[in-house]
């Protein structure tokens, strides 16, 4: 579960320094130590700690893990942008939906990026795997830096 490509952080390292060319991008606090970083479930003071903004929010869950890797927000409007947070080793990342759309933009799959990395839920099937008000649908977690890319099968969950 707790399983990530270390090619990640160097690509986090790389893209995402406090001399971004974008003024509006929140400096995530990377060190010598990502470097050996891997994907770890948030928790929840991971998740409260990013203050993501948005009404409603989505995430990505391996299967059979105990959280989620991927939490993302976004108000319900077409021209507003999701906001995303996972974790990489000690440290959270924060992310951008490459697109607007707001919430109703993710509920089927969503791409997100921060720096030179990519992440991107991409729902396989609109058939839910459960019986509830916000269903999870199966979905993929594909991560792609200039160096490589990895794929993780679950599920992704939208709603309020």
């Amino acid at each position: 579960m707790n399983r990530f490509l270390p090619l990640l952080a160097a690509a986090v390292l790389a893209g995402c320094s406090n001399d971004s060319p974008d003024p509006t991008a929140e400096p995530d606090a990377t060190s010598a130590a990502a470097a050996s970083a891997v994907l770890e479930t948030l928790q929840a003071e991971d998740i409260g700690g990013a203050a993501l903004a948005g009404e409603l929010s989505c995430a990505f869950s391996e299967r059979g893990a105990d959280g989620p890797l991927l939490v993302a927000a976004a108000d319900v409007l077409d021209g507003a942008r999701a906001e995303g947070v996972l974790r990489l080793g000690p440290s959270t990342l924060r992310l951008r939906a490459a697109e607007t759309g707001g919430f109703n933009a993710m509920v089927h799959g969503a791409r997100f990026t921060s720096g030179d990395l990519a992440a991107a839920v991409v729902v396989t099937s609109l058939a839910p795997l459960a019986d509830a008000e916000s269903p999870p649908l199966p979905a993929r977690l594909e991560i792609s830096t200039p160096s490589g890319s990895q794929q993780i099968e679950g599920e992704w969950t939208c709603g309020p």
